[in-house]
């Protein structure tokens, strides 16, 4: 009899994915406002570290924090979430 795959593990593959994919969009447009981190926290409202800890887990970013990156970048918010 074949081995089956759990289908847990194959959604949480596509969410690992689908968060890793946002954070780089995330890290990008960040990268490419040229704003320091330091900067941009305190444009956003919220520390470094949370900032850092929010790369590292894109799902937990509020909309008002990614309005501020789109809004810097000239992007529409759309393209931040993937």
């Amino acid at each position: 009899m074949p081995k089956t795959r759990e289908l847990g593990k194959e959604k949480k593959m596509d969410a690992q994915m689908r968060d890793d994919l946002m954070g780089g969009e995330v890290e990008k447009w960040i990268r490419v406002s040229r704003i320091p981190k330091p900067e941009l926290c305190k444009l956003m409202e919220i520390g470094v570290t949370t900032l850092n800890e929010r790369l590292r887990r894109p799902g937990e970013f509020r909309v008002q924090e990614l309005r501020v990156i789109a809004d810097i970048s000239g992007i529409d918010v759309s393209q931040l979430v993937m």
